[in-house]
């Protein structure tokens, strides 16, 4: 057997060359400590031999070293075990002999340092020369009659067998923004908008600890280098565009945290919607607007690799490197018919296809993810609070792979999302939420936030002009529901298919104007009898409000097409369906009509902007202007509009008085917990005047899919 000097080990995907003590796995460089270094060089020299804890010792420490050697060395192979994604209870490359020692039991080969000519290989067991000649002939012998049948290998099927809960600390999770290295688990918590920061567990569950790390704004974590020395955030706000420093819609700076700790550095002066490493490490891939861009580590050599139409999210190289999956949101705000799809391009830039062209009725899909090996992937699709995680078989073919059918792997009780491998493939972790939001009233008096409306889960809801009954859409199924203000007499008014959102009572309490937002559907304005009945419905519509004759809805009109969302403002009549545009409305919306019927407010198509339409003049004039607005709604006396202003990524309620469009700060809602959901950002006024805010009471913890592959 040639001198560890000069060769190299190959077993399994791993490759370790003792010289340099590099370890590679498919390729990719993996990060090994000295000491499991150490241990790995003696075990693979003697593959299939048992190797005494004393020889260890005695190789790994100096001699007259103090240190507990009987928890030093468990530690130093748990380490290796790790890194190899073994298991000492089912071991697949080193096996516990019981106070004796351990011994490597894969079949090892052991190669020239140059690659080029096969110097050996070592089987557990030592077969003889005689026994290798056998296998080989059986092996070509099988080979040969079955040639005609290697244009596939049947895919594997994983089920659930067991479900284990990792953390249990309570706090909000960003739910697809997390990965691991084997031995922990890296992900974001905190508020959408601000929070606890970058944490950590065990991997097999424990205390939730904080990487400490001068990142304060830290929304995702992008990828894990594949030497797991560094994590790839998004850091600092996402706004709208830019064009001064070239930044797109929803995208932030990109930012390396290196691991266990230290000091973060920017990468280039790159804003990015989603990132990853190249399977090398050598690279970054971002996708900022349209593009899809490869630069080197530093941020230098930006190459286009690609160009397509939305929102890129969760960029991801197969392990082998030749193809790139992602996601693409094709629905503007939730607006269209449209959603979060799944997409797959060639590592060369070539052949952007649908990966799902016939699942594509589950307008979610995200968040995908390879297992180790590349036999399997697994997504995160489905409508509202029925989405699973399902998986899809990698099928095996003589010149490559190609999808197969994907099937449910788990659903339900708890939203599961974000599906991320173990680094032995045995596991798959996920995050579970179990949706709930809750009404609370900021006392204009006290400062304080107070539970309002019986803590009842509600995304928006309207009081009746005599403020006896109220309307309100439950959440998360989005019925439309209307009951006495204490509770009683109460109806549910809307069923599934339909989701309601934002009801307004007529002045007469007669009927409720809202919008239905249901599935596969451009977003409608409907109406319905406040007793129940059937809907009047008005499609491409969206922010009905009643004028004040009752007679007739002012709403936006949304586009039918995929050009700009907004078509403009139009006036409804109901009982002839017959539409106006309000003059010069082009692009604007989230109208809202004064109490007394002589003002229309509303964003420009940028939200940067609140503009008013007087009726009496038919001119819109300016009222103010910041980063980011949205939602907007009048005071019951007609003299603000009050509104949602996110610049900066540090949201806040203000409030405009009119006419002169002086704004002030009405309560900052920086450390407040919002649901990611637009449709729970909803705010309203009770019937004194206090604002009424949706506070997110979801439970959001990761979970541990234990797989059994059949």
């Amino acid at each position: 057997m040639p001198s560890s000097n000069t060769s190299v080990y190959r077993f399994g995907s791993f490759e370790f060359d003792p010289r340099t003590a590099e370890l590679r796995k498919n390729g990719v460089k993996l990060k090994l400590p000295d000491q499991p270094s150490q241990v790995l060089v003696h075990l693979l020299a003697r593959a299939g031999d048992l190797v005494s804890r004393e020889e260890l010792q005695s190789k790994v420490w100096p001699k007259d070293t103090f240190v507990d050697f009987e928890t030093g060395l468990n530690t130093v192979v748990k380490r290796l075990r790790e890194t190899l994604g073994d298991s000492a209870e089912n071991p697949t490359f080193i096996e516990t002999i019981p106070r004796k020692g351990y011994r490597f039991i894969a079949s090892v080969e052991v190669c020239q340092s140059d690659g080029h000519q096969r110097s050996g290989v070592l089987e557990p067991g030592k077969p003889t020369h005689k026994h290798l000649i056998m296998i080989a002939c059986i092996a070509a012998g099988l080979l040969g009659s079955l040639g005609f049948i290697v244009w596939r290998n049947p895919p594997r099927t994983p089920k659930v067998v067991n479900v284990v809960q990792v953390t249990n600390d309570g706090e909000p999770k960003a739910s697809n923004s997390f990965v691991t290295d084997g031995v922990h688990l890296y992900f974001k918590e905190g508020t959408q908008f601000s929070g606890l920061g970058i944490a950590q567990v065990s991997a097999s569950g424990g205390e939730t600890t904080l990487i400490k790390t001068p990142l304060r704004e830290v929304r995702a974590i992008y990828a894990i280098s594949p030497d797991f020395s560094e994590l790839l955030v998004a850091n600092g706000s996402a706004v709208s565009s830019d064009p001064a420093t070239g930044r797109s819609a929803g995208a932030t700076e990109l930012w390396v945290q290196p691991l266990p700790a230290g000091t973060p550095h920017r990468v280039g002066n790159i804003y990015a919607s989603a990132a990853c490493y190249t399977p090398d490490g050598m690279g970054i891939l971002y996708a900022d607007g349209h593009s899809l861009v490869r630069i080197d580590r530093d941020g230098n050599n930006a190459h286009e690799l690609s160009r397509v139409q939305g929102l890129v999210g969760d960029l991801r190289y197969s392990p082998d490197g030749k193809r790139i999956r992602f996601y693409i949101d094709h629905a503007s705000g939730g607006l269209r018919d449209g959603g979060k799809i799944l997409w797959e391009l060639d590592a060369n830039g070539r052949n952007l296809h649908l990966l799902l062209p016939s699942q594509t009725e589950l307008l979610f899909q995200c968040c995908g993810n390879w297992s180790p090996n590349g036999q399997e992937y697994f997504y995160q699709a489905g409508r509202g609070t029925d989405q699973a995680i399902w998986v899809m078989p990698e099928q095996r073919f003589n010149f490559g792979r190609r999808p197969g059918s994907p099937s449910r792997l788990i659903s339900g009780p708890l939203r599961l999302s974000a599906p991320v491998s173990s680094t032995d493939g045995k596991k798959l972790f996920v995050t579970g939420e179990q949706l709930r939001v809750e009404p609370v009233r900021y006392a204009s008096k006290t400062h304080r936030f107070e539970s309002y409306l019986n803590g009842i889960s509600t995304s928006s809801f309207e009081f009746s002009r005599d403020r006896k009954w109220v309307a309100y859409v439950s959440y998360p199924d989005m019925s439309l529901w209307r009951s006495r203000v204490d509770g009683t007499d109460k109806m549910q008014l809307t069923f599934p298919p339909s989701r309601a959102y934002g009801p307004r009572w007529s002045p007469d309490g007669s009927q409720i104007a809202f919008m239905d937002v249901r599935f596969g559907h451009a977003w409608a304005v409907s109406v319905i009898s406040s007793s129940g009945g059937p809907l009047q419905s008005f499609p491409h519509g969206a922010d009905p409000n009643w004028q004040p004759e009752g007679k007739s809805l002012i709403c936006a009109r949304t586009r039918p097409d995929d050009k700009a969302p907004f078509a403009g403002i139009f006036r409804m009549e109901l009982e002839s369906g017959k539409s106006s545009f309000i003059p010069n409305s082009q692009g604007r919306f989230s109208p809202r009509v004064s109490p007394d019927g002589r003002y229309v407010a509303a964003f420009s198509q940028t939200a940067t902007e609140l503009l008013l339409f007087d009726s009496k003049t038919n001119q819109w004039s300016s009222l103010a202007k910041s980063g980011l607005f949205s939602y907007n709604l009048w005071s019951h006396d007609g003299r603000y509009v009050y509104m949602r202003d996110s610049y900066a990524g540090s949201p806040r309620i203000v409030r405009v008085r009119i006419p002169n469009g002086k704004m002030e700060e009405v309560v900052s809602l920086k450390d407040f917990p919002q649901p990611p959901d637009i449709l729970a950002g909803w705010f309203g006024l009770t019937p004194d005047g206090d604002l009424v805010v949706i506070r997110d009471r979801s439970v959001q913890e990761i979970y541990a899919l234990e797989l059994q592959f059949q």
